[in-house]
């Protein structure tokens, strides 16, 4: 329950909140778009979450070479470049890139503040000219008519609407191009906004709400999840100066998403106020509400990237595609690998789509809604993951404080997030299906002194759920049990204590291969396509390439696979100081052991798989596999540290505090940049 010392940091906080964005406002507003493409910055698509009803970027991004009459071939000729970027079709031409608007386009930028704006655009008309009318919500209406040839500049007044919104309606007299189905308007360049009042500012009154409603749902949720008034202070005021300096100076950036930060926040206060209240009912479930508002602060973090109206994803819609014929019974999913992998069409395994299929009976759904449900349940999915790492960690009796450091270093997995923003869906979701049974093996339910049944029958559920998870999910998580085997027989050999029982585990790996094999991979699609011998051959790696790039993904030196971003190299380096302060200590702490052969298993699947790049030029997706096991290891040594007076705390803060700016940065620069080349 509230007490009265809890009330007055939040009004405080909100009144300094209201004083900090009033000031954002007063710094006039203005922003330019570049419509088709920006040529000095070689980047697209940055216009288009501020327009309705407008016809796509042009040229496309990539273009067969107009130059070359050969080119036109179809085929073209072997050992010619036919295709160039847009960017060299710019220059070649001395044309910029454009867009063609429809009968009635909008230009709405949300949360601007109301006032006076100076609109100039940048556009050309059809052919035989173009009439056009353009109106803002009070401003006056300008009939136009924007004559054919070369672009021309036109400056207009407009007003912001009472909530602070800039809208312009963009209305045309269509224009009927020969073999063009679309309908077109006129030609837009490009259109600058720039606010003409001077003195007091008014700002965006629903903007200043929904930033509101998110301060205090964080206040309360950090309040539930046990962080104390200090604790729900400092999240709030790191949440004020954030959004202060976004308002200031990226206003838009901000705005066009608040309605979804209020909802996320609301969310997350809410299910961890709930965990909070089982957790004063059931003692027995402390630490539940931290564990989950962590949760939620993952899935959030991981929603609001993918859904931010700047986004570009390339896979997310094959992904709902993939859920859809799930739903209509097609089980039995394939999908084209990239020839880097060797080509060919391969199984696409299901269990991803199998477990989100019910949440589409929660409201009539399209296609727009299934990418976005597709999208928030593996975002779930691998949220969850955190809350598997806090149970590793507190069950191996590290403590709450290890657990806590563990979940946390996870809360923004950068191999992860990448995957989110291309639209990997799968491959994340699929390995966070593997994490319950490696979950399992952590905690001790292959050892040879459980008793029952219902160890084998957990271990060979969740290994059946893996293995038809993904594809890489697959051959991963079988060179991680053929390691941990290895390492069990080489133990028992040596006439060493094994945490693991070879027979336990062989039982588990033959009920689990022989459920998929008979139910799933034994299907006559996919034994036709083995026979049928689709894949093409191509080359792979010599051994001391693949070495050398391995060793330097895992210190994060470069990306992982051939990714964009890459494994943070502090938590690289605190994972291999982890593992190694864990086999130390074996002696002292011998309840440990399945852990340590679970992590030092998981590190030989990884090297492992690598063997892959001898016979492909593209992998597993080794980095995400692997970072789960990284931040098991980085809580060991951060809780080390913790240990160690007050320098340990300051130095364990530090790398931790690193670890989140260091992701969070990369994942809006990941947001950001994605398909805006």
């Amino acid at each position: 329950m509230l007490k009265p010392a809890h009330l007055w940091p939040p009004f405080a906080l909100w009144l300094l909140a209201l004083l900090l964005w009033l000031a954002a406002y007063q710094l006039p507003f203005s922003q330019t778009l570049h419509v088709g493409g920006d040529l000095e910055r070689q980047r697209r698509h940055d216009e288009a979450p501020f327009f309705i009803r407008i016809n796509g970027a042009e040229p496309p991004g990539i273009m067969v070479d107009p130059s070359l009459p050969a080119c036109q071939q179809q085929p073209p000729p072997p050992g010619v470049r036919c295709h160039i970027w847009w960017t060299e079709w710019a220059e070649r031409t001395g044309r910029s890139p454009y867009r063609w608007t429809s009968a009635e386009t909008i230009f709405h930028v949300p949360g601007v503040g109301p006032g006076r704006y100076l609109l100039e655009l940048r556009a050309g008309g059809a052919p035989d000219g173009t009439a056009v009318t353009w109106a803002s919500a009070a401003g006056p209406v300008y009939n136009l008519n924007i004559p054919a040839g070369d672009p021309r500049r036109y400056r207009i007044l407009a007003y912001a609407d009472a909530a602070g919104d800039l809208q312009l309606t963009l209305r045309a007299t269509p224009f009927v191009a020969p073999n063009d189905t679309r309908e077109l308007g006129f030609v837009l360049y490009g259109l600058r906004s720039q606010s003409l009042d001077a003195g007091w500012r008014a700002p965006a009154w629903p903007q200043l709400a929904w930033l509101s409603l998110s301060l205090g749902a964080l206040y309360l949720g950090t309040l539930a999840a046990g962080g104390g008034t200090l604790g729900a202070v400092g999240m709030v005021s790191l949440a004020i100066l954030a959004t202060t300096y976004t308002l200031a100076f990226q206003r838009p950036v901000l705005t066009l998403f608040t309605p979804l930060i209020a909802t996320l926040s609301c969310l997350g206060a809410t299910t961890t106020i709930a965990a909070a209240w089982l957790q004063r009912r059931w003692p027995q479930t402390n630490g539940l509400a931290t564990i989950t508002a962590l949760v939620m602060l993952a899935w959030a973090l991981r929603v609001a990237g993918m859904l931010h109206p700047h986004a570009i994803y390339s896979d997310s819609a094959m992904q709902a595609n993939k859920l859809f014929a799930a739903s209509l019974g097609n089980v039995f999913l394939t999908a084209g690998l990239p020839s880097a992998t060797g080509g060919g069409v391969a199984p696409y395994p299901p269990a991803m789509f199998l477990v989100l299929m019910p949440l589409q009976l929660l409201a009539p759904i399209g296609h727009h809604e299934r990418i976005a449900l597709v999208q928030a349940g593996s975002a779930l999915l691998d949220s969850l993951v955190v809350a598997m790492l806090w149970l590793i960690l507190r069950r191996c009796g590290f403590g709450n404080r290890a657990a806590l450091f563990a979940a946390a270093a996870y809360l923004l997995p950068l191999t992860a997030l990448e995957s989110f923003s291309i639209g990997e869906l799968a491959n994340v979701g699929g390995q966070a299906l593997a994490i319950p049974f490696l979950t399992l093996l952590a905690l001790g339910f292959a050892g040879p002194n459980v008793k029952g049944p219902w160890p084998i029958v957990l271990l060979s559920a969740t290994l059946s759920l893996a293995l038809v998870a993904h594809s890489g999910v697959t051959l991963s998580l079988g060179a991680l049990v053929g390691s941990l085997w290895s390492l069990g027989l080489a133990a028992m050999l040596m006439g060493r204590p094994s945490p693991i029982s070879i027979s336990r585990l062989s039982l588990v790996i033959s009920a689990s291969l022989g459920f998929v094999l008979l139910c799933y991979y034994s299907a006559p699609v996919y034994i036709e396509r083995v026979f049928a011998g689709e894949r093409s051959s191509v080359g792979g790696r010599s051994l001391s390439e693949i070495l050398r790039e391995t060793s330097l993904g895992l210190l994060g030196l470069i990306p992982p696979g051939a990714r964009a971003r890459p494994i943070p190299t502090l938590l690289s380096l605190s994972a291999l100081a982890g593992l190694a302060l864990l086999w130390a200590g074996h002696r002292s702490n011998p309840h440990t052991a399945n852990l340590r052969f679970l992590l030092t298993a998981w590190w030989l699947a990884t090297c492992i798989t690598q063997a892959l790049l001898l016979i492909a030029t593209q992998g597993v997706r080794w980095g995400l596999f692997l970072y789960p096991a990284l931040c098991l290891s980085a809580g060991i040594l951060l809780t080390t540290l913790w240990q160690r007076g007050r320098n340990g705390r300051l130095i364990a803060a530090l790398i931790l505090a690193s670890l989140l700016t260091f992701g969070f940065e990369q994942w809006v620069a990941q947001v950001r940049d994605y398909l805006h080349g």
